[in-house]
């Protein structure tokens, strides 16, 4: 989960720069820096993506750990069976 995590932040950090950049550029009427600026928010977007897309791919193998074997996830490595407290 710390990869989502570090995606996330790394995805808050590039729209918050990518935005500020963005809409300083088009007051500015600067269109080099913006399209600059722009392509950093296409970026945010995409990370946004592959950090929903390890959370799922995450969700659903603790989801098969559960429904479909005698273990119970504790991380994303480690699991328990599910008598053990």
């Amino acid at each position: 989960m710390k990869a989502v995590l570090a995606l996330v932040a790394l995805a808050t950090v590039l729209t918050f720069v990518g935005g500020v950049g963005w809409v300083s550029c088009r007051i500015a009427e600067a269109t080099v820096a913006r399209i600059f600026f722009q392509w950093m928010l296409v970026g945010a977007i995409g990370l946004t993506f592959a950090a929903l897309a390890v959370a799922l791919v995450v969700g659903i193998y603790h989801l098969y750990l559960y429904m479909f074997t005698d273990k119970r996830p504790l991380s994303l490595f480690e699991t328990t069976n599910k008598n053990e407290p």
